[in-house]
């Protein structure tokens, strides 16, 4: 899987800043900023158009592979994964640089399915299979039209969630705040995309001076495209809301999801930080996730929630992990 370090790695070998720099001169440097976020979306696009894996024995003849029209006529592509015909769904935003068929993704939809839920994975546009050209208002299309393929199956919307992992938690976040989700799972999310690209500014070679300039900048002067500001969307969700963050993270800083949560402590919202350095979705996160939903769907109060969270036990099928 491409990550962010491996972008900025090779942007880095090839001096791509400070060569935009010597062209463009300081004055026009912060131009640059928006040339180096659509370099980084259109990388990390390519990338996940080449990653395609098999499907694993455990989801082999369970997926429906659909192709769904959005109302700016892109097509994109989804799996509706069901095979016990619950009534009750997950949506899945992946990260910037998967592809639904990631193989730590097909382990998640798996448990989730053995655990009572359908769920439906899809490529963003210009992910994967999926046409178009990706962006914030893009993808927010996106999860509408899955949202509306469900409601068009007679899913009801009290029973529809949403899961965002990494940078794909500004997409569930973007939607989750305009459209009332069952509720909303973030894991290793971020609070701000200005705050995700100081923080690659950090490792990017560029002048000294254009870094610090870009250090203190307040986050509404930032010179992005896609804003994803998770934190002012996050205010505005009313349903259960789960954070969950690896301390040690080294994609996404554990930093920033103590400041997503530290600036909307409201009591529809559960923190938790694990140990580890693991960015991926794993099945410590995935047990998380199951009971957080038992509690939920218990209407268990989110103290106890906290307080017996890593060892409830659920009535529902038997639970399914793997050794990643």
């Amino acid at each position: 899987m491409l990550t962010v370090e491996d972008c900025i790695n090779d942007l880095n070998k090839a001096d791509w800043y400070e060569k935009e720099v010597s062209k463009t001169g300081i004055l026009q440097s912060f131009q640059t900023v928006k040339k180096y976020e659509s370099l980084f979306y259109q990388t990390h696009s390519c990338y996940s158009r080449h990653e395609n894996h098999e499907i694993i024995s455990e989801l082999r003849n369970r997926i429906k592979s659909i192709r769904l029209k959005t109302p700016d006529n892109n097509y994109i592509d989804i799996w509706d994964i069901n095979p016990y015909k619950e009534k009750r769904y997950i949506i899945f935003c992946q990260g910037i640089s998967s592809e639904k068929s990631n193989l730590y993704q097909q382990k998640a939809y798996f448990s989730f399915v053995e655990n009572g839920w359908g769920v439906i994975a899809f490529d963003y546009r210009g992910r994967g299979r999926s046409e178009g050209e990706f962006s914030q208002d893009g993808a927010l299309d996106d999860v509408k039209t899955v949202y509306n393929y469900l409601i068009s199956k007679g899913i009801k919307p009290a029973d529809i969630g949403i899961i965002g992992h990494s940078m794909g938690t500004g997409v569930a976040v973007d939607f989750s705040c305009r459209i009332n989700t069952a509720f909303t799972i973030l894991i290793n999310p971020f609070s701000k995309a200005s705050d995700m690209a100081k923080n690659i500014a950090r490792k990017v070679k560029m002048p000294a001076l254009i870094k610090k300039v870009l250090m203190l900048m307040p986050s509404f002067l930032f010179p992005l495209k896609n804003k994803f500001d998770n934190v002012s969307a996050l205010a505005k969700i009313k349903s259960p809301v789960l954070i969950l963050h690896t301390r040690r993270d080294r994609t996404i800083p554990v930093q920033l999801a103590r400041k997503l949560y530290n600036s909307n402590q409201n009591f529809n919202i559960t923190y938790l930080e694990i140990d580890g350095d693991d960015h991926e979705i794993n099945p410590e996160k995935i047990d998380i996730c199951l009971d957080f939903l038992h509690h939920v769907y218990t209407r268990i109060s989110k103290f106890v929630f906290s307080n017996v969270l890593l060892g409830t036990q659920r009535k529902c099928r038997t639970r399914h992990f793997f050794s990643f």
